[in-house]
């Protein structure tokens, strides 16, 4: 999981100033059939119904999820499922007990025949944007669900479908009746020709959990790459952002992570489901995504460009990698209301970041500096975490509230992990063989279907790629040594230096702010707390300027998270055209944008007795 936070500082301190399908009676079939209507809304409410297989106890107990894979933070479902029924085969009522809000417990369990409940939306009871603060109740938005009747819904299906206790491995037949207006977006297939209806075949309970759909109007497009069938679906609040607007950037993207990947990615399909907050208080807050085997759910807010999608999607689609074909059994036989958590966090995501960042400069999308600064910038923002905290300690406990906070740093000191075990395989090898190989290599050792004990995969590594990388994953991972990521990178000719790097947020540096709200809150202000800030400069904002617009995105003043958003990582030179009214007149303000910089520890090359190595390490 991916997740973008930016700073709560800002924020707080303005604040300051037809019928859906329903399985008949039990047949004797052997797989769970499940019917989700869409057509049917009540209330922001979905209608599901559960026929299950002959039950021979009976108790039967019927489970929502605690946690998902991917998450690594309690969740529990079942808090939005209502209205829980239970009947027999002549439509006659069986007692049911919610013993917790995840788990319902069914009396005379032989006689069951059919199950019935309603499930409310997720998006519409957040109530802040870091899921992975200590006491957060809130589930991040990828993971999460959303119902608008006839317009979208979100199927994480954690949310719509549990499992009978001791039948997490039963097949499952799973009908979504839907309005003939919406599609939906997946990596299943579906079996049925019914435009008002589909039919997905899955083989069993945690691939249920694995494949998301979302329906919405058609916003869609896809392509081949390599044999793989890439598919984007778009749903946008706003109705501004369309698929075919991301196709290209996407596209040349997927093509240079399959060239990258080799023959080690063999994925048939992969669907991005993608959904565009408003912002509104009631919608989505969790900007981010989940990573799936075969997708990826994704929520950003507007304006939405191009590169936010790649930002994120060049993460995920790595974890075609790891976990898909090596995990550990924590993973594969993942219990998702009792979870026993793996302590390779910095594997999963870990690995995954480097090389969301490492193909881009291997595959010429970025220059080397460009891939320098991103790794120097995990540097400093790996140390707002604990840097002496074992790496499989926090993974193995990160469900411990005290720990969660400790999460985000999987993608910062994780990703730098997983860099300077691949310089430590490059230079015992002559710059021969890196992590990419090593992956490789665990890949035909395992698999999708042949999870490995977590104890053993250190040992593995070591096996594979030498004592010295074992003895790195030891010290650093397992003891929690701090790393001195300078001797690392000098081993491929690279020295610290310091280095101007763009702040990414025009409305704050060091901890100035430079808007407000006027007194009746109804608009929002240039505020020239000083004469610092080159954004300003350059398009000759004045103090008191009222925000109107930003490239034609008009500025909300009861959403003041969608105006720093567009002020967040803008494009150094890129076009802007910001609209104010100044002194009752509205003027256009048209320029390029002009980004302060503050000094910070980077690293450049400086070696030439590296070069060789260098060259392997980034582009072999």
């Amino acid at each position: 999981m991916k997740s973008q936070i930016l700073s709560g500082l800002l924020l707080t301190a303005l604040l300051y100033s037809c019928a859906g399908s329903k399985p008949g009676p039990a047949s004797g079939s052997k797989e769970v059939e499940v019917g989700i209507d869409l057509v049917n809304v009540d209330a922001d409410r979905v209608r599901v119904t559960v026929t299950p297989p002959a039950q021979t106890d009976d108790i039967a107990t019927y489970n929502f999820p605690k946690i998902i894979p991917g998450t690594y933070a309690i969740a529990d479902y079942g808090r939005y499922v209502q209205d829980v029924q239970a009947f027999d085969k002549k439509g006659k009522a069986l007692q049911v007990t919610r013993t917790d809000s995840n788990t319902v417990t069914i009396s005379q369990a032989k006689k069951l025949a059919r199950i019935s409940y309603l499930v409310g939306d997720t998006f519409d009871t957040e109530v802040e944007s870091d899921p992975f603060s200590e006491n957060s109740k809130t589930i991040f938005s990828p993971a999460g669900t959303n119902i608008e009747a006839g317009k979208h819904f979100l199927l994480n299906m954690a949310g719509f479908v549990g499992y009978f206790s001791g039948q997490t491995e039963t097949p499952y037949r799973i009908t979504v009746s839907h309005p003939e207006t919406l599609y939906g977006t997946t990596a299943l297939t579906d079996t049925d020709n019914d435009a008002r209806k589909d039919v997905f075949q899955i083989p069993r309970y945690p691939d249920v959990i694995d494949n998301p759909v979302m329906y919405a109007a058609p916003d869609t497009f896809s392509f081949k790459v390599d044999g793989m069938e890439v598919l984007l679906g778009i749903y946008s609040q706003s109705g501004k952002t369309h698929a075919s607007a991301l196709k290209p950037d996407l596209e040349k993207m997927m093509r240079a992570q399959k060239k990258f990947l080799g023959k080690i990615n063999d994925t048939p399909k992969y669907a991005v489901l993608t959904y565009i907050s408003s912002g509104a208080n009631n919608d989505a807050k969790g900007i981010g995504a989940l990573e799936h085997n075969a997708s990826t759910t994704a929520v950003f807010r507007e304006p939405m460009k191009s590169k936010d999608l790649i930002h994120v999607i060049s993460h995920e689609f790595f974890h075609t990698i790891a976990p898909l074909k090596v995990h550990s059994k924590e993973i594969h036989y993942f219990d998702f209301n009792a979870p026993k958590m793996s302590q390779h966090l910095w594997f999963y995501e870990g690995v995954t970041e480097y090389f969301s960042n490492l193909f881009q400069v291997n595959q010429g999308l970025i220059g080397a500096d460009a891939f320098y600064d991103l790794m120097a910038k995990k540097v400093e923002q790996s140390q707002s975490y604990s840097d002496s905290l074992s790496f499989t300690e926090m993974s193995r406990n990160i469900l411990d509230p005290k720990l969660k906070p400790q999460y985000p740093n999987v993608y910062e000191k994780g990703a730098l992990i997983a860099m300077c075990l691949d310089i430590v395989i490059r230079e015992k090898t002559q710059g021969q063989r890196g992590l990419l190989w090593l992956m490789g290599e665990l890949s035909q050792k395992y698999g999708p279907q042949k999870p490995f004990d977590d104890a053993e995969l250190i040992p593995v590594i070591t096996q594979i790629a030498g004592p010295e990388a074992g003895a790195f994953l030891d010290k650093h991972v397992v003891m929690g040594e701090p790393i001195r990521y300078e001797d690392f990178v000098g081993k491929v000719g690279l020295k610290k230096q310091t280095i101007p790097f763009p702040e990414p947020i025009v409305f704050l540096r060091n901890d100035v702010i430079y808007i407000k709200p006027d007194t009746s809150r109804t608009h929002v202000l240039a505020h020239m707390a000083d004469d610092q800030n080159a954004f300003y400069k350059s398009l000759g904002i004045q103090d008191n300027d009222i925000f109107v617009e930003f490239n034609g995105i008009a500025v909300d003043p009861k959403n003041i998270m969608a105006l720093v958003y567009l002020g967040y990582d803008l494009d150094e030179g890129s076009p802007i055209t910001v609209k104010v009214n100044r002194n009752g007149q509205d003027m256009e303000l048209k320029g390029t944008v002009k980004l302060n910089y503050k000094d910070g520890d980077g690293f450049r090359f400086a070696d030439d007795s590296k070069k060789a190595l260098n060259e392997a390490w980034l582009k072999n």
